[in-house]
C-alpha cells in the first residue's frame, strides 16, 4: 500500500470527485486496482501520473475523447493533429470576435458623430450596419468585398455566444423522493447502486413512469474525516413507503437555471454560476450552505431508460442537467 492513494485521498489532493475518477476509468483513460484484503480501490503512482496528464489536458479544453486519443498514442502524431485542429478553431473564434469588436467600434463612432439620433435609429439590423460601415469607411469597395466574410464571422461569434449561454429556466415539480446518502470512499457509486436496487426491486418505472433522479455533494467537498459524501434522490409516487437504509423525503421543487452537460464536463458548473451571477432577470435563490452544495442539483437525464438497460449496479449516466435555484429579481 506504500505510495498508493485511496479514492478519497486522490479526490482531496487533486480536486476530482470519485464519480469523475470512475468515469475516467470507464473510458479507459486511467486505471486503478483493488488490493487483496482491502475493500476499496487504490491508485498506483502510474495511475496518478496519468490523472495529472488528464487534468492538464482538460485545462486546455480538450474533450475526453481527444485526451484518450492523445494518451493512447505512443508517438506525437495524434497530439499534433488535435492541437492543430483546436488552434484552427480558436483562430476562427478570434476572427469572429474581432469582427464583433470592429462592428462595436463602428457603432460607437457613428453614435458619437450622429448624437442627434437615438441609438435605435443607428444600431439595429445587419443591413443598417453595412450601410453605416459604407458611409464611415474611406473604402466602401473594400467593405463590400469583405461583407460576406465579416457576416460569416459575426454568425460564428453569435453561435459561440449561444453555446456559452446555453441556459434554460425550468420548474422542477414538487415530489416525494427516496434518498440515499453515504459519506466515505466512492459515495456516488454506493448511493447510485442503492437507488438502482430500490428502483429495480420495486419496478419503480411502472409505478412512477415520470421518475427523475437528482444528486448533490453532501458534505461538499470533504468533512473533517477527509471523506466527502453524496446524496441521491429518486422521485416516487405519493404514499409509497421507502425501506431503510433509504429515507423518504419531500422535495419542494422550484425554479432553476439549467445547463445540460455530457458526463464529465463538470467544469461547466463555473459557467452556469457566472450566468446566474450576471443575469439581469434572475438571482440565486438557494440557502448558501456549502454543506449541501448550495442547494444546487445534478439531474441524471433519462434515468427511466437507463435503469431498464442494466440489470445490476449503477446505470451509466450520459447526460446531466446542472441546476442552480433561482428566482426573478424584484423590479
Amino acid at each position: 500500500m506504500k505510495d498508493m492513494l485511496t479514492v478519497s485521498e486522490v479526490s482531496r489532493v487533486y480536486g476530482v470527485s470519485a464519480r469523475m475518477l470512475r468515469h475516467y476509468e470507464k473510458l479507459g483513460l486511467m486505471g486503478s486496482e483493488r488490493k487483496e484484503g482491502y475493500a476499496y480501490r487504490v491508485y498506483r503512482p502510474e495511475d496518478i501520473q496519468r490523472l495529472r496528464q488528464i487534468l492538464v489536458l482538460r485545462k486546455l479544453r480538450l474533450s475526453l475523447k481527444e485526451i484518450g486519443d492523445i494518451l493512447n498514442d505512443p508517438g506525437p502524431a495524434t497530439a499534433i493533429c488535435v492541437f492543430e485542429k483546436n488552434l484552427a478553431q480558436m483562430d476562427d473564434k478570434l476572427r469572429a470576435l474581432g469582427a464583433v469588436r470592429d462592428a462595436i467600434a463602428e457603432f460607437l463612432s457613428a453614435l458619437k458623430q450622429r448624437h442627434a439620433l437615438t441609438a435605435g435609429e443607428v444600431i439595429l439590423q445587419d443591413d443598417q450596419l453595412m450601410s453605416l460601415a459604407d458611409a464611415l469607411s474611406p473604402s466602401s469597395t473594400l467593405i463590400q468585398e469583405e461583407r460576406k466574410h465579416i457576416m460569416e464571422n459575426l454568425q460564428q461569434a453569435d453561435q459561440v455566444k449561444k453555446a456559452l449561454a446555453d441556459v434554460r429556466i425550468v420548474h422542477l415539480p414538487e415530489s416525494d423522493v427516496a434518498a440515499a446518502h453515504f459519506i466515505g470512499d466512492d459515495p456516488e457509486t454506493r448511493t447510485g447502486s442503492m437507488i438502482a436496487e430500490f428502483a429495480r426491486t420495486t419496478k419503480l418505472w411502472e409505478k412512477h413512469p415520470g421518475l427523475r433522479l437528482y444528486g448533490f455533494n453532501h458534505p461538499s467537498p470533504v468533512d473533517e474525516t477527509g471523506f466527502h459524501g453524496y446524496e441521491f434522490w429518486i422521485t416516487i409516487p405519493d404514499g409509497m413507503e421507502v425501506p431503510p437504509p433509504l429515507e423518504k423525503k419531500h422535495f419542494p421543487g422550484g425554479t432553476y437555471a439549467a445547463h445540460m452537460i455530457q458526463m464529465g464536463n463538470f467544469e461547466e458548473w463555473t459557467q452556469l454560476d457566472e450566468w446566474v451571477r450576471n443575469s439581469e432577470e434572475y438571482t440565486y435563490a438557494g440557502n448558501g450552505d456549502p454543506e449541501t452544495m448550495f442547494d444546487c442539483l445534478e439531474e441524471h437525464l433519462n434515468y427511466h431508460d437507463h435503469i431498464l438497460e442494466t440489470t445490476d449496479g449503477d446505470p451509466e449516466t450520459r447526460q446531466l442537467d446542472l441546476l442552480i435555484p433561482v428566482r426573478r429579481k424584484e423590479k
